[in-house]
């Protein structure tokens, strides 16, 4: 049986190796936690390693590839409107170089070609950028032929019924020709430029330009009420006109 003097040099002597255990303990775990972290930093360098490894593949690829590839250009070919007034211009567009797909005024394209169709006569700037948002720039102006310039004088009808009206008419082109048509009234000479020997009526003059463009404007010819006359007739320098352009039209009552 153990006395209290023996169980206490019995501790006593334990002590040193139990505290000795402890310590080795606690420096095993502290060294499990340090190899821990190591590891976790040397995975962490590995994978940051390997994320810029592929950054750097994607990016010498993509700087081979943009050597491989001739700059954007633009080229193109317009068509001016045929008359004046009119709406049938076009510009064809074609994309060179640079990287599909491609980007017209911010407006996702197919293809290398766009045509611009149904335009009329002014200016144009087209932009373009590709996926690697390279860019280009262009403008153009359509022109129209200059507008046909007419104007007229009408005389009256001197007396009620009569036949002594006129056209006097004036264009700033002279190779045209022309077109008279009447509902209502008499004595035209359908070819002529001006017109004499009318009567009371509305008339109208289709003007065609040698290059197809026409331009039309009606024309009222008065006549004194019944009853009144001077028998000579009067000038109307301000008639009661209709005139309007059209590009390949013809008159209209």
């Amino acid at each position: 049986m153990l006395t209290p003097l023996n169980t206490f040099i019995a501790f006593g002597m334990c002590e040193p190796l139990f505290r000795r255990k402890t310590e080795n303990m606690k420096t095993k775990k502290q060294n499990t936690h340090k190899n821990t972290i190591m590891k976790t930093k040397q995975i962490l360098i590995a994978l940051g390693l390997f994320a810029f490894t592929l950054l750097i593949s994607a990016f010498n690829s993509s700087a081979q590839s943009t050597g491989s590839k001739t700059p954007l250009s633009l080229q193109l070919a317009a068509g001016n409107p045929s008359c004046y007034a009119s709406n049938d211009g076009s510009i064809v567009l074609d994309i060179l170089g640079g990287f599909p797909p491609y980007y017209v005024n911010g407006i996702e394209v197919s293809g290398s070609q766009v045509i611009f169709s149904n335009l009329s006569a002014g200016p144009y700037s087209i932009y373009v950028s590709d996926t690697l948002l390279s860019s280009a720039q262009v403008e153009v102006i359509l022109i129209s032929p200059l507008e046909l310039e007419m104007s007229a004088v009408v005389s009256n009808v001197s007396i009620f019924g009569g036949n002594d009206g006129a056209i006097d008419l004036t264009v700033n082109n002279q190779a045209v020709t022309y077109t008279w048509m009447t509902p209502d009234g008499s004595g035209l000479v359908e070819s002529l430029e001006d017109q004499s020997g009318l009567s009371a009526g509305t008339y109208a003059v289709t003007v065609t330009e040698a290059n197809g463009c026409q331009t039309y404007k009606r024309f009222t010819v008065e006549q004194a009420p019944q009853g009144f006359g001077t028998g000579s007739p009067s000038p109307n320098v301000n008639p009661n006109t209709i005139g309007s352009s059209s590009s390949n039209g013809s008159a209209i009552f």
